[in-house]
């Protein structure tokens, strides 16, 4: 079982939402430590299809810059936004290419 598969279990309609599988497949990166990925989970509720975005930034606060920027880039996908390419550039190269793949997801 795979991450993903894992965060979403019974909600399989996450993956015919580009929004919500951008998020998903965001919170499921490597990039983020398990205990980040379960304070970002308790503000996700996949069963009333809501997310607390000032909550998970708030939390985030206590993170790495790489896993905050991820943040960032999956709320912005979320909203229909554009993601500010600055902070892009401040990503490793693992952290870009997440990027580079949650923008697929998003618009797939």
């Amino acid at each position: 079982m795979t991450t993903v598969q894992y965060l979403i279990g019974p909600h399989l309609w996450i993956k015919r939402s580009p929004a919500w599988n951008a998020v998903m497949e965001a919170v499921a990166l490597p990039l983020f430590r398990d205990q980040e990925r379960s304070l970002i989970m308790q503000w996700i509720d996949l069963d009333t299809r809501t997310i607390d975005w000032d909550a998970i930034h708030e939390t985030a606060r206590a993170f790495r810059p790489e896993p905050r920027i991820l943040l960032r880039v999956a709320h912005a996908l979320f909203n229909g936004g554009d993601c500010q390419l600055s902070e892009i550039s401040e990503l490793s190269s693992a952290g870009r290419s997440a990027v580079i793949l949650l923008i697929g997801q998003r618009y797939r």
